[in-house]
């Protein structure tokens, strides 16, 4: 059976998510409706705006729906940010040094645990972002740091739950990249726990 992943947002503004999810065998269905996901067999919770201090209650209760269902969840920038908030850590409201006017600063970290076994214990990714998490979220634990000990992936000690602060659809399949890790693995993995 083919995966498929719910996206929430604008199928437009979703371009390299789609192809990522495709690239890697599955099927996302995107949508402003959470009613959408109820078929599907995983969330991916794209990169976006800033997050406050709490979700808003539409964001929250999608993220229950699947956490709930033991449905996997891929979160990305934004979306990594958002699954620290609902599991109860915060975030630091602005870091220097991840993010450039234009394009992604590549750099370079250090993963453990499964992201290692994917990716390699020093994989260099592409960032964007001026938020970060500072407390992590109950469960939560952080599989991968900058050297200035910024957060950029963790994983869920007991749920089917992850999250990476940077962006593998912007260096994975038709969009891999020479001066960065190729990530297509953070894909195939995440759609492999959809396919039992």
């Amino acid at each position: 059976m083919i995966p498929t992943i719910f996206i929430p947002g604008r199928q437009e503004a979703l371009r390299s998510y789609r192809e990522a999810i495709y690239s890697a065998g599955g099927v996302p269905i995107c949508s402003l409706s959470a009613a959408d996901s109820a078929l599907c067999g995983g969330l991916l919770l794209p990169g976006g705006g800033d997050i406050g201090e709490r979700l808003d209650e539409p964001e929250r209760k999608l993220i229950q729906s699947f956490v709930q269902s033991g449905r996997p969840i891929l979160g990305i920038c934004r979306g990594m940010q958002a699954l620290n908030v609902y599991f109860g850590g915060d975030l630091y409201s602005h870091i220097p040094g991840h993010q450039q006017p234009r394009g992604d600063l590549v750099h370079g970290t250090l993963a453990v645990g499964q992201l290692a076994r994917l990716l390699g214990r020093r994989p260099a990714v592409t960032s964007n972002h001026h938020q970060a998490l500072r407390h992590l979220g109950q469960g939560l634990q952080a599989v991968q740091v900058t050297p200035d000990g910024v957060i950029e992936a963790v994983a869920h000690g007991a749920l089917p739950v992850w999250g990476v602060q940077w962006h593998p659809e912007r260096q994975s399949f038709l969009r891999r990249r020479s001066d960065a890790v190729d990530a297509a693995p953070i894909f195939t993995f995440f759609l492999s726990k959809m396919r039992g």
